[in-house]
């Protein structure tokens, strides 16, 4: 459905007291009425008008657990948020009532050696939204730190200013740990919302290839429409093969299929950078083996705790191997700009949208990969309605 900056995506009914979707315990929640509490000084209420699905809500909603953090209590789920300021802290100067915000859900302590040298989501006493124990923003009403309510332009929906979070994420992995630049082979691995989007900043930022890597048809056929340059699907091990061998296989694969007469990926032996967001041994492995000598591997999905990958190609081509966690000083100015200025059709990965009375649908077919209509999700927001 189309709409207006100012609007929401799909119409709902105004919103009433501060209705909030809880997680009470692996697979039970349950809407409830939580206090709509006045901001503190440095702080602003905002009515949330549009929350995405992020793959840790659903995570937390079947296991109760994602690593250390624990459910041990009743946590409002959602943290890809967007809404409209109804209040704000005596002490805010640059924000007011009325201004629309994208809501960047980790609030530091502000005082630490991490803060201070902006490696803010490092801070040991981040509070997040929707990780135990810090509720989140699938309520009607989220207060929030003033620095991290980001005002968007008016050409931008609230929809879109939602999906800023996790094009955040694309954005620090991409230029931040990535240091993408013009002209140069992008390797992906995932087509899920973070693949995705990481391949669009590379495209935006001039990428001359962005390759996108997944075993789903559907999912490929979606990163060619989106961003990719072109998809490649590996094969399963063979009857005689390992693991390690048929990761090697499918690098030299993929290398081989890049089009003549211009493969400059052959020439130099690989790609220039690769950005792992799925976190699955034989994507990491592939992508080890596809990297070209002092590539950058940008490792960004979570994976197991303990793998096999090729260390001697790490040590051979003298890899540049970096993690990337969240997002840091700048990611959601950019993300903004990127989506404002026409570079990122960012709300394009939304496949499913769902009010905020059919929370638990949009949970279903997120868990499911598949929505009611049939068809594969890739994104799914709620609406939560009108203050």
């Amino acid at each position: 459905m189309s709409c207006t900056a100012t609007e929401n995506a799909i119409p709902t009914l105004p919103a009433k007291g501060n209705l909030s979707f809880v997680l009470e315990a692996v697979d039970k929640t349950s809407f409830q009425e939580r206090p709509v509490k006045p901001p503190a000084p440095l702080e602003v209420q905002v009515n949330v008008r549009q929350t995405g699905i992020c793959g840790s809500d659903v995570h937390y909603w079947k296991h109760g657990r994602i690593g250390d953090f624990i459910l041990k209590a009743p946590m409002v789920l959602g943290h890809e948020s967007a809404g409209i300021i109804t209040s704000v802290g005596s002490q805010v100067e640059h924000l007011k009532v009325g201004d629309r915000v994208a809501l960047e859900p980790g609030v530091p302590c502000l005082v630490c050696d991490k803060c201070l040298s902006g490696t803010y989501n490092h801070c040991a006493k981040l509070v997040f939204a929707a990780t135990p124990p810090y509720d989140g923003t699938l309520a009607t009403y989220y207060n929030l730190h003033s620095s991290f309510a980001h005002k968007i332009p008016d050409n931008l929906t609230l929809e879109e200013a939602s999906l800023m979070e996790p094009l955040s994420v694309a954005v620090y992995s991409a230029l931040n740990r990535g240091e993408v630049r013009a002209m140069q082979n992008v390797l992906v691995f995932g087509a899920g919302p973070i693949g995705l989007l990481v391949a669009g900043v590379c495209k935006a930022y001039g990428a001359k290839r962005v390759v996108v890597v997944d075993i789903l048809d559907d999912k490929l056929k979606f990163a060619f429409s989106f961003a990719a340059t072109s998809t490649f699907k590996p094969s399963a091990a063979k009857e005689d093969e390992s693991q390690m061998d048929a990761s090697e296989r499918n690098a030299a694969e993929l290398i081989a299929s890049l089009p003549e007469p211009d493969n400059d990926v052959a020439r130099k032996g690989g790609f220039d950078l690769v950005m792992e967001c799925t976190g699955a041994p034989p994507c990491i492995q592939m992508g080890i083996f596809a990297a070209r000598a002092r590539a950058k591997f940008v490792q960004i999905g979570m994976g197991a705790n303990e793998m096999a990958i090729p260390i001697h190609r790490i040590g051979i081509k003298e890899l540049d191997m970096t993690g990337s966690f969240r997002y840091g000083v700048g990611a959601y100015e950019t993300a903004i700009n990127l989506v404002a200025s026409g570079k990122l059709d960012v709300a394009k990965i939304v496949t499913h949208r769902y009010t905020f009375a059919d929370c638990i649908k949009a949970f279903d077919a997120t868990a499911k990969g598949k929505g009611e209509d049939g068809k594969a999700v890739i994104k799914v927001q709620i609406c939560q309605g009108e203050a």
